[in-house]
Protein backbone atom coordinates (compact mmCIF):
# COMPACT_ATOMS: atom_id res chain seq x y z
CA UNK A 1 0.00 0.00 0.00
CA UNK A 2 1.33 3.62 -0.76
CA UNK A 3 3.36 5.32 2.26
CA UNK A 4 0.64 8.35 1.18
CA UNK A 5 -2.71 6.30 1.74
CA UNK A 6 -1.39 5.62 4.82
CA UNK A 7 -0.32 8.93 5.84
CA UNK A 8 -3.44 10.29 5.13
CA UNK A 9 -5.44 7.70 7.44
CA UNK A 10 -2.76 8.45 10.27
CA UNK A 11 -2.92 12.16 10.04
CA UNK A 12 -6.99 11.96 10.48
CA UNK A 13 -6.37 9.19 12.97
CA UNK A 14 -3.80 11.25 15.15
CA UNK A 15 -5.95 14.35 14.89
CA UNK A 16 -9.24 12.14 15.85
CA UNK A 17 -7.41 10.81 18.66
CA UNK A 18 -5.99 14.24 19.77
CA UNK A 19 -9.33 15.39 19.65
CA UNK A 20 -11.10 12.13 21.63
CA UNK A 21 -8.14 12.79 24.49
CA UNK A 22 -9.37 16.33 24.90
CA UNK A 23 -13.04 14.98 24.88
CA UNK A 24 -12.49 12.45 27.59
CA UNK A 25 -10.38 15.06 29.60
CA UNK A 26 -13.58 17.81 29.17
CA UNK A 27 -15.62 14.47 30.41
CA UNK A 28 -13.75 13.73 33.15
CA UNK A 29 -13.52 16.67 34.87
CA UNK A 30 -17.40 17.08 34.23
CA UNK A 31 -17.80 13.96 36.21
CA UNK A 32 -15.78 14.79 38.55
CA UNK A 33 -17.47 18.09 39.58
CA UNK A 34 -20.84 17.23 39.62
CA UNK A 35 -20.26 13.82 40.52
CA UNK A 36 -21.81 12.34 38.20
CA UNK A 37 -20.64 8.11 38.78
CA UNK A 38 -22.04 9.01 42.34
CA UNK A 39 -25.05 10.14 40.78
CA UNK A 40 -25.37 6.89 38.78
CA UNK A 41 -24.46 4.48 41.09
CA UNK A 42 -27.66 6.04 43.38
CA UNK A 43 -30.12 5.64 40.66
CA UNK A 44 -28.49 2.10 40.21
CA UNK A 45 -29.55 1.55 43.51
CA UNK A 46 -32.84 2.81 43.76
CA UNK A 47 -33.43 0.68 40.95
CA UNK A 48 -32.08 -2.52 42.23
CA UNK A 49 -34.20 -1.64 45.39
CA UNK A 50 -37.71 -1.36 43.49
CA UNK A 51 -37.65 2.83 43.97
CA UNK A 52 -37.10 3.80 40.55
CA UNK A 53 -40.28 5.85 40.99
CA UNK A 54 -38.48 8.37 43.03
CA UNK A 55 -35.15 8.94 40.19
CA UNK A 56 -37.21 12.31 39.23
CA UNK A 57 -37.33 13.85 42.59
CA UNK A 58 -33.35 13.86 42.90
CA UNK A 59 -32.73 15.22 39.54
CA UNK A 60 -32.98 19.06 38.33
CA UNK A 61 -30.31 22.27 38.31
CA UNK A 62 -30.25 22.49 41.92
CA UNK A 63 -29.42 18.79 42.86
CA UNK A 64 -26.49 19.60 40.54
CA UNK A 65 -25.55 22.74 41.33
CA UNK A 66 -25.42 21.26 45.15
CA UNK A 67 -23.18 18.54 44.16
CA UNK A 68 -20.95 20.93 42.44
CA UNK A 69 -20.52 23.02 45.59
CA UNK A 70 -20.35 19.99 47.85
CA UNK A 71 -23.20 21.03 49.87
CA UNK A 72 -24.80 18.30 52.99
CA UNK A 73 -27.06 15.92 51.81
CA UNK A 74 -26.49 17.29 48.06
CA UNK A 75 -28.17 14.10 46.44
CA UNK A 76 -31.09 14.83 48.16
CA UNK A 77 -31.43 11.23 49.91
CA UNK A 78 -34.43 13.47 52.12
CA UNK A 79 -36.49 13.74 49.28
CA UNK A 80 -36.83 10.12 49.07
CA UNK A 81 -39.03 10.15 52.11
CA UNK A 82 -38.83 8.46 55.30
CA UNK A 83 -39.86 5.10 54.40
CA UNK A 84 -37.03 5.21 51.79
CA UNK A 85 -34.91 2.12 51.96
CA UNK A 86 -32.82 3.17 49.91
CA UNK A 87 -32.12 6.52 51.52
CA UNK A 88 -31.87 4.67 54.55
CA UNK A 89 -28.86 1.80 53.43
CA UNK A 90 -27.34 4.90 51.43
CA UNK A 91 -26.57 6.59 55.22
CA UNK A 92 -24.97 3.61 56.51
CA UNK A 93 -21.83 4.48 58.42
CA UNK A 94 -20.26 1.46 55.97
CA UNK A 95 -20.88 3.38 53.22
CA UNK A 96 -21.23 6.83 54.20
CA UNK A 97 -17.88 6.52 55.39
CA UNK A 98 -16.73 6.12 52.05
CA UNK A 99 -16.71 9.30 50.85
CA UNK A 100 -15.41 12.61 51.73
CA UNK A 101 -18.19 15.41 53.81
CA UNK A 102 -20.42 16.56 50.52
CA UNK A 103 -20.08 13.47 48.71
CA UNK A 104 -21.11 10.07 47.81
CA UNK A 105 -18.82 6.91 46.97
CA UNK A 106 -18.74 6.72 43.29
CA UNK A 107 -18.09 2.80 43.77
CA UNK A 108 -19.55 0.12 46.55
CA UNK A 109 -17.80 -3.45 47.07
CA UNK A 110 -20.89 -5.51 47.04
CA UNK A 111 -20.16 -7.12 49.79
CA UNK A 112 -20.07 -4.10 51.66
CA UNK A 113 -23.48 -3.06 50.11
CA UNK A 114 -25.01 -6.10 51.32
CA UNK A 115 -23.85 -5.82 54.63
CA UNK A 116 -25.26 -2.22 54.83
CA UNK A 117 -28.30 -3.26 53.64
CA UNK A 118 -29.33 -6.08 55.99
CA UNK A 119 -28.42 -3.97 59.19
CA UNK A 120 -30.49 -1.47 57.73
CA UNK A 121 -33.26 -3.74 58.18
CA UNK A 122 -31.80 -5.21 61.68
CA UNK A 123 -31.89 -1.80 62.72
CA UNK A 124 -35.20 -1.45 61.49
CA UNK A 125 -37.68 -4.08 62.23
CA UNK A 126 -34.96 -5.84 65.27
CA UNK A 127 -33.20 -8.97 65.75
CA UNK A 128 -33.75 -12.66 65.09
CA UNK A 129 -36.43 -12.67 61.96
CA UNK A 130 -35.90 -14.76 59.06
CA UNK A 131 -35.00 -13.22 55.88
CA UNK A 132 -38.47 -13.77 54.68
CA UNK A 133 -39.79 -11.39 57.68
CA UNK A 134 -37.48 -8.66 57.15
CA UNK A 135 -38.09 -8.54 53.13
CA UNK A 136 -42.25 -9.00 54.27
CA UNK A 137 -41.69 -6.05 56.59
CA UNK A 138 -40.49 -3.41 54.12
CA UNK A 139 -44.07 -3.58 52.23
CA UNK A 140 -41.73 -3.63 49.08
CA UNK A 141 -43.36 -6.75 46.91
CA UNK A 142 -41.16 -6.20 44.47
CA UNK A 143 -37.96 -6.47 46.21
CA UNK A 144 -38.98 -9.17 48.06
CA UNK A 145 -39.77 -11.71 45.35
CA UNK A 146 -36.53 -11.06 43.70
CA UNK A 147 -34.00 -11.59 47.00
CA UNK A 148 -36.46 -14.67 47.62
CA UNK A 149 -35.86 -16.08 44.43
CA UNK A 150 -32.39 -15.35 44.61
CA UNK A 151 -31.97 -17.14 47.71
CA UNK A 152 -34.26 -20.33 46.82
CA UNK A 153 -34.77 -23.16 48.95
CA UNK A 154 -32.02 -22.89 51.22
CA UNK A 155 -31.29 -21.20 54.53
CA UNK A 156 -33.72 -18.49 55.09
CA UNK A 157 -31.78 -16.40 57.53
CA UNK A 158 -29.89 -12.85 57.76
CA UNK A 159 -26.91 -14.62 56.08
CA UNK A 160 -28.63 -16.01 53.09
CA UNK A 161 -30.13 -12.65 52.54
CA UNK A 162 -26.44 -11.26 52.56
CA UNK A 163 -25.61 -13.22 49.87
CA UNK A 164 -28.55 -12.94 47.65
CA UNK A 165 -28.45 -8.68 48.42
CA UNK A 166 -24.71 -9.15 46.90
CA UNK A 167 -25.66 -11.17 43.92
CA UNK A 168 -28.40 -8.97 42.76
CA UNK A 169 -26.07 -5.94 43.53
CA UNK A 170 -23.71 -7.19 41.23
CA UNK A 171 -26.27 -8.28 38.51
CA UNK A 172 -27.88 -4.31 38.49
CA UNK A 173 -24.06 -3.03 38.74
CA UNK A 174 -23.29 -4.57 35.90
CA UNK A 175 -26.37 -2.97 33.46
CA UNK A 176 -26.07 0.67 35.03
CA UNK A 177 -22.33 0.59 33.63
CA UNK A 178 -23.99 -0.33 30.17
CA UNK A 179 -26.09 2.52 31.32
CA UNK A 180 -23.48 4.82 31.71
CA UNK A 181 -21.00 3.63 28.94
CA UNK A 182 -23.97 4.85 26.61
CA UNK A 183 -24.71 8.25 28.35
CA UNK A 184 -20.96 8.69 28.42
CA UNK A 185 -20.94 7.84 24.45
CA UNK A 186 -23.68 10.78 23.94
CA UNK A 187 -21.62 13.41 26.24
CA UNK A 188 -18.67 12.89 24.32
CA UNK A 189 -20.55 13.65 21.10
CA UNK A 190 -21.83 16.36 22.19
CA UNK A 191 -18.42 17.54 23.66
CA UNK A 192 -16.80 16.57 20.64
CA UNK A 193 -19.38 18.74 18.48
CA UNK A 194 -18.60 21.59 20.46
CA UNK A 195 -14.80 21.41 20.05
CA UNK A 196 -15.44 20.93 16.19
CA UNK A 197 -17.41 23.95 15.88
CA UNK A 198 -15.23 25.74 18.32
CA UNK A 199 -12.23 25.10 16.49
CA UNK A 200 -13.55 24.80 13.31
CA UNK A 201 -11.94 21.11 13.22
CA UNK A 202 -13.23 19.65 9.90
CA UNK A 203 -12.95 16.36 8.95
CA UNK A 204 -14.04 16.47 5.32
CA UNK A 205 -11.44 20.11 4.63
CA UNK A 206 -8.55 17.99 6.81
CA UNK A 207 -8.97 14.87 4.84
CA UNK A 208 -8.67 16.76 1.67
CA UNK A 209 -5.49 18.83 2.49
CA UNK A 210 -3.63 15.98 3.49
CA UNK A 211 -4.86 14.37 0.41
CA UNK A 212 -3.61 17.16 -1.62
CA UNK A 213 -0.33 17.95 0.31
CA UNK A 214 2.03 15.01 0.11
CA UNK A 215 4.38 16.70 2.83
CA UNK A 216 1.93 17.99 4.95
CA UNK A 217 0.25 14.48 5.49
CA UNK A 218 4.25 13.00 6.27
CA UNK A 219 5.37 15.31 8.51
CA UNK A 220 1.86 14.56 10.78
CA UNK A 221 2.56 10.90 10.70
CA UNK A 222 6.11 11.15 11.80
CA UNK A 223 4.96 13.49 14.68
CA UNK A 224 1.93 11.04 15.56
CA UNK A 225 4.95 8.26 15.37
CA UNK A 226 6.73 10.68 18.00
CA UNK A 227 4.09 11.47 20.62
CA UNK A 228 2.94 7.55 20.47
CA UNK A 229 6.36 6.18 21.18
CA UNK A 230 6.44 8.88 23.99
CA UNK A 231 3.37 7.22 25.58
CA UNK A 232 2.40 10.94 25.71
CA UNK A 233 -1.52 9.56 25.54
CA UNK A 234 -3.04 9.33 29.08
CA UNK A 235 -6.49 10.14 30.39
CA UNK A 236 -6.50 9.00 34.34
CA UNK A 237 -9.94 8.48 35.16
CA UNK A 238 -8.82 8.73 39.13
CA UNK A 239 -7.78 12.41 38.83
CA UNK A 240 -9.31 15.18 41.31
CA UNK A 241 -11.37 17.76 39.20
CA UNK A 242 -8.42 19.99 38.96
CA UNK A 243 -6.26 17.33 37.65
CA UNK A 244 -8.88 16.23 35.26
CA UNK A 245 -8.77 20.14 33.94
CA UNK A 246 -5.13 20.09 33.60
CA UNK A 247 -5.62 16.75 31.62
CA UNK A 248 -7.80 18.71 28.82
CA UNK A 249 -4.85 21.71 28.54
CA UNK A 250 -2.49 18.45 27.87
CA UNK A 251 -4.64 17.69 25.39
CA UNK A 252 -5.33 20.92 23.70
CA UNK A 253 -1.71 20.94 23.12
CA UNK A 254 -1.74 17.80 21.27
CA UNK A 255 -4.33 19.50 18.96
CA UNK A 256 -1.76 22.08 18.44
CA UNK A 257 -0.07 20.09 16.84
CA UNK A 258 -1.95 20.02 13.68
CA UNK A 259 -1.31 23.88 13.86
CA UNK A 260 -0.41 23.53 10.16
CA UNK A 261 -3.52 22.18 8.92
CA UNK A 262 -6.75 23.76 8.20
CA UNK A 263 -7.89 24.04 11.38
CA UNK A 264 -9.45 27.02 13.34
CA UNK A 265 -10.48 30.24 12.58
CA UNK A 266 -11.45 31.59 10.12
CA UNK A 267 -12.59 28.52 7.78
CA UNK A 268 -11.15 28.23 4.18
CA UNK A 269 -15.34 27.24 3.06
CA UNK A 270 -16.19 30.60 3.83
CA UNK A 271 -13.81 32.53 1.64
CA UNK A 272 -14.45 34.29 -1.14
CA UNK A 273 -18.37 33.79 -0.83
CA UNK A 274 -19.14 37.26 -1.04
CA UNK A 275 -21.89 38.13 -3.53
CA UNK A 276 -22.48 34.56 -4.63
CA UNK A 277 -26.00 34.60 -2.33
CA UNK A 278 -27.46 32.82 0.78
CA UNK A 279 -27.23 29.68 -1.64
CA UNK A 280 -23.58 29.45 -1.51
CA UNK A 281 -23.68 30.24 2.12
CA UNK A 282 -25.89 27.69 3.33
CA UNK A 283 -24.16 24.79 1.05
CA UNK A 284 -21.11 25.89 2.90
CA UNK A 285 -22.81 25.58 6.21
CA UNK A 286 -23.78 22.50 5.63
CA UNK A 287 -20.71 20.73 4.55
CA UNK A 288 -19.23 22.37 7.54
CA UNK A 289 -21.69 20.96 9.66
CA UNK A 290 -21.32 17.71 8.17
CA UNK A 291 -17.10 17.90 8.83
CA UNK A 292 -17.87 18.58 12.55
CA UNK A 293 -20.69 15.76 12.98
CA UNK A 294 -17.77 13.41 11.53
CA UNK A 295 -15.15 14.59 13.50
CA UNK A 296 -17.98 14.35 16.50
CA UNK A 297 -18.50 11.27 16.27
CA UNK A 298 -14.60 9.94 15.25
CA UNK A 299 -14.69 11.84 19.12
CA UNK A 300 -17.00 9.78 20.51
CA UNK A 301 -15.35 6.50 19.75
CA UNK A 302 -12.74 7.26 22.26
CA UNK A 303 -8.83 7.40 23.03
CA UNK A 304 -8.32 3.64 23.08
CA UNK A 305 -9.40 3.25 19.98
CA UNK A 306 -7.93 5.56 17.77
CA UNK A 307 -4.75 5.04 19.99
CA UNK A 308 -5.02 1.39 19.19
CA UNK A 309 -5.83 2.64 14.99
CA UNK A 310 -2.74 4.53 14.75
CA UNK A 311 -0.35 2.24 16.47
CA UNK A 312 -2.01 -0.30 13.76
CA UNK A 313 -1.19 1.84 11.17
CA UNK A 314 1.99 2.94 12.06
CA UNK A 315 3.47 -0.45 12.24
CA UNK A 316 1.74 -1.24 8.82
CA UNK A 317 3.67 1.37 7.71
CA UNK A 318 6.89 0.55 8.84
CA UNK A 319 7.75 3.29 10.43
CA UNK A 320 6.96 2.29 13.91
CA UNK A 321 6.04 -0.27 15.84
CA UNK A 322 2.51 -0.49 18.10
CA UNK A 323 3.50 -0.24 21.41
CA UNK A 324 2.72 -3.61 23.96
CA UNK A 325 -0.93 -3.38 26.12
CA UNK A 326 1.47 -3.64 28.86
CA UNK A 327 3.89 -0.37 28.44
CA UNK A 328 0.67 1.94 28.27
CA UNK A 329 -1.49 1.14 32.00
CA UNK A 330 -5.35 0.89 31.58
CA UNK A 331 -6.28 3.89 33.57
CA UNK A 332 -3.99 5.96 31.29
CA UNK A 333 -6.78 4.90 28.40
CA UNK A 334 -9.55 3.62 30.05
CA UNK A 335 -12.24 6.60 29.85
CA UNK A 336 -15.35 4.78 30.39
CA UNK A 337 -14.58 2.83 33.41
CA UNK A 338 -16.93 0.19 34.98
CA UNK A 339 -19.25 1.58 37.65
CA UNK A 340 -18.93 -1.94 39.34
CA UNK A 341 -14.92 -2.92 39.28
CA UNK A 342 -13.54 0.71 38.45
CA UNK A 343 -11.63 2.41 41.81
CA UNK A 344 -13.34 4.80 43.90
CA UNK A 345 -12.16 8.04 42.12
Amino acid sequence: MSNHYLDVAIGLSFTFLAMSLLCSATREAIASLFQTRAKVLLDGVLTMLHESAAKPRLRGIGPSLARLLRRDNCFGLDRLGDASLAADVMRHPLIVGMAQRGRMPSYIPAPIFARAFVATLIARYGKGHTAQLLLASTGNDGLARTLLAIMGEGPDDAAALENAVRIWYETVMERITGWYKRRSQLVLFCIGLFYAGAMNIDALVLSQRLWQDDSVAAELAKTSAETIAAGRVKIDTNATPAQALGQAVAAQKEIDKVAGLPVGWPSSRFENLGGQGAGAWLLALGFALMGWIITAFASSLGAPFWFDGVGWLLALRGTGVKPPVESVPATSVTVLPSLSVAPRP
